[in-house]
């Protein structure tokens, strides 16, 4: 006979449910935008409202405190300066992603935020499954924006770094198609389509790269010009 769950079993769950909640704040001008923004977010399955501020040292101090996985960014509401903010921010909490969420989503704007450090760009027309969606990619290591200008802003970062991984050789033939996929504004279920593998080895190989170059994000993969790497003969 099937043993029912007891108390004990059940608050022993809680925790593990706990855990894979997806950690969000939320920056943006007004208050009420921002309360209502973030009830809308917190009735989404699996999404934790961890706090939402305003200015800058009150948006520091919620990522230092809170240590949320994604910060979803009000591009235009957090003054003329944004990249700049974007990445004082990075540098206060380096853990915690920074999805930016914009009116303007054109090749030139996302180039500048993700030079900046965010994750990627969501269009405020967008939504809120979008959004969602969108949060749950960049908290999952990839850049969100729409494919083909995620493609020509990273291919403009490429071009205008000069540094080159030291370490390139060793990467192997796999390794080096997915990072170039990766640089062409691929999502890590696209690529497993394209080279014909499941999503998990994709990650597996994506981990790999970051390991053997030492960097811990995609967007670093474009600045060390990834297209010129050679897999390891």
């Amino acid at each position: 006979m099937r043993r029912q769950p007891s108390k004990l079993d059940q608050s022993r769950a809680e925790p593990e449910v706990a855990r894979v909640s997806l950690r969000v704040a939320v920056a943006s001008g007004p208050a009420l935008y921002r309360e209502v923004f973030c009830k809308a977010l917190e009735a989404e399955s699996g999404v934790a409202i961890v706090g939402n501020a305003s200015p800058e040292d009150d948006i520091g101090v919620l990522l230092m405190q809170s240590r949320p996985d994604v910060l979803l960014f009000d591009y235009e509401a957090l003054g003329p300066n944004g990249e700049g903010l974007i990445a004082r921010l990075r540098r206060r909490s380096p853990r915690t992603r920074i999805l930016v969420f914009a009116t303007r989503s054109g090749p030139e704007t996302v180039e500048r935020v993700l030079r900046a450090g965010a994750s990627g760009l969501v269009g405020k027309e967008s939504g809120l499954a979008t959004v969602v969606r969108a949060l749950r990619a960049v908290a999952g290591g990839e850049i969100w924006a729409n494919r083909r200008v995620t493609a020509q802003a990273l291919e403009h970062l490429a071009d205008a770094s000069n540094r080159r991984p030291a370490s390139s050789g060793n990467l192997t033939e796999r390794e080096a198609e997915v990072a170039r996929w990766v640089g062409h504004g691929l999502r890590n279920k696209e690529i497993a389509r394209k080279l014909g593998i499941d999503e998990k080895t994709v990650k597996t190989h994506l981990n790999n790269v970051f390991r053997k170059l030492r960097i811990d994000s995609r967007i670093e993969l474009a600045l060390h010009g990834m297209r010129d790497l050679r897999p390891k003969t």
